[in-house]
């Protein structure tokens, strides 16, 4: 069953995304508004009270926004936009009535920048330095999803057959060195693969991008275990059996998603 739901999974995410750019703004406008959600339901548990209707619908939005931006048709910088539209939230704390108004406010703001934001990032992705909303291009956004499954998976399959020495033994006691540069490895070798498939993207930069995936991704697992540790859960939520919640199936991506934004951006 773990296998087939994983599978059906992965089916459907790259189906979208190669679909169009409509059904990909369909999929992970849900994916981002379920996975802060789960985020806020995990919070509550801790005693935490987040104004999860205000954060959700002004996650969704961010979400739609970024995409028209990032797709062209919208042509004005959103960013302002976006950081006014958090001041709400402490706003809105004010007529709750509340304990812990701080943690209130910190947990839903963080929440839409831990999820929504790295999610909305996709969007750039999928429209590199896109001014008309023509050239829709999946193939990058397609590319961290494989290298991230791809390190999951040899991870695994390394740190059961050779792990010995633990990676983050408070945090995760399953996960090893030897997984991880596992892991690594094939990321690496399917980066090769990839190039060889699309010359357009250099070797270098395939290497790059999944040595950065890889290393990101890792601090994104562990620090989603770090909160599901404290709040004493095995997963974020029931989405997929076997598999646990969404927010366990982006939590590597989540972290990698601003980082390679930063060396597209930035080095591209």
């Amino acid at each position: 069953m773990r296998s087939i739901s994983g599978l059906l999974f992965a089916a459907v995410l790259i189906g979208a995304i190669l679909f169009g750019p409509w059904s990909f703004v369909l999929l992970f406008g849900l994916f981002s508004v379920f996975i802060l959600r789960e985020f806020y339901q995990l919070s509550s548990i801790a005693g935490v009270s987040p104004q999860r209707w205000l954060g959700l619908i002004l996650g969704g939005l961010i979400f739609l926004l970024t995409f028209f931006q990032a797709s062209g048709y919208i042509t004005i910088n959103l960013t302002g936009i976006f950081l006014a539209s958090l001041f709400l939230i402490p706003a809105v704390e004010l007529f709750r009535s509340k304990e812990n108004a701080l943690e209130n406010i910190a947990v839903t703001i963080f929440g839409i920048l831990y999820v929504v934001y790295s999610i909305s990032l996709f969007n750039f992705f999928v429209f590199p330095e896109s001014p008309t909303g023509t050239n829709y291009d999946p193939i990058l956004l397609i590319f961290l999803f494989v290298l991230i499954w791809a390190y999951d998976s040899g991870a695994y399959l390394f740190g059961v057959t050779f792990g010995k020495h633990r990676l983050f033994e408070r945090i995760s006691p399953k996960k090893s060195w030897e997984g991880f540069f596992g892991g690594w490895f094939l990321s690496i070798v399917l980066a090769l693969v990839l190039h060889h498939l699309f010359p357009k993207f250099g070797i270098g930069f395939m290497v790059l991008i999944a040595s950065l995936v890889t290393i990101t991704g890792t601090f994104g697992d562990l620090a989603e275990s770090m909160i599901k540790r404290n709040l004493g859960v095995k997963d974020s939520g029931k989405f997929l059996p076997g598999h646990g919640g969404l927010l366990d199936r982006f939590d590597s991506i989540l972290f990698a998603s601003p980082f390679v934004y930063l060396l597209i951006h930035f080095f591209g």
